[in-house]
């Protein structure tokens, strides 16, 4: 069972779409810079009745955010609310939370990173950039192939899990990529400031191993032009 329509839920649509067996929770508050209530409250309404609904699903998977270690957001709205939807969701018996970091994929959302950085480069549009932040993203298919690789394990319920990038990429580099693909210079305003936070992605790197994934020999221009170097989100 998929609940949500967006760039998550699409991706495990073909594995869990028909089963009820196993739902994965995929919808929720998208912009992480939100402040409406009434959307968080949205979403707390929807994720407990599906959590009453599927009470007895062999695993209920809803996805947290590892801006939770970010000390810059850790007070937000956004990453203030996540935290109080895990411990909504850690009331199920079968709970899997699974905490995620910029996801990359082709979707419509213009507030993922990525599709803000893709459309000011191509569309010419002026940003600033801090020198110092980095990012933790993860293609949306290996977010899959992960979390598959985790149901498939019926003794993996009850937990909470970083599925995370074990390496950050600085902000500039990201842009620098972007230029590269879209054959466009960025307008930016290179200013001295933002800071780095570690997410510990210990507890899948056996997973990370089996399954072949490589985050290192240019992960980020791999997974960069396989989401926007042809069919590009506008």
């Amino acid at each position: 069972m998929i609940i949500g329509s967006g760039l998550l839920a699409t991706a495990f649509g073909p594995h869990y779409a028909h089963t009820t067996g196993i739902v994965i929770y995929a919808a929720g508050v998208s912009n992480s810079t939100c402040t409406d209530t009434h959307e968080y409250e949205r979403e707390r309404s929807r994720l407990s009745k599906a959590l009453t609904t599927y009470a007895t699903a062999d695993a209920f998977v809803y996805f947290g955010t590892c801006s939770v270690f970010d000390p810059t957001t850790h007070c937000s709205h956004y990453v203030q609310h996540k935290l109080a939807m895990e411990r909504l969701v850690a009331q199920h018996p079968s709970y899997v939370i699974a905490r995620l970091p910029q996801v990359a994929g082709k979707a419509q959302n213009p507030h993922t990173l990525l599709n803000f950085l893709y459309s000011n480069v191509v569309n010419r549009v002026p940003f600033t950039v801090y020198k110092h932040a980095t990012r933790n993203i993860v293609d949306v298919d290996d977010i899959v192939a992960i979390v598959r690789a985790l149901l498939d394990n019926r003794q993996a319920r009850k937990i909470t899990v970083n599925i995370a990038n074990s390496l950050n990429c600085e902000i500039p580099k990201l842009v620098a990529i972007m230029e590269q693909i879209t054959g466009n210079p960025a307008l930016t305003n290179i200013v001295d400031r933002g800071c780095s936070y570690e997410i510990d992605t210990t507890a899948i790197s056996t997973i990370v191993d089996k399954l072949g994934i490589d985050f290192n020999h240019n992960y980020m221009e791999r997974v960069i032009q396989k989401h926007y170097g042809k069919s590009q989100p506008q």
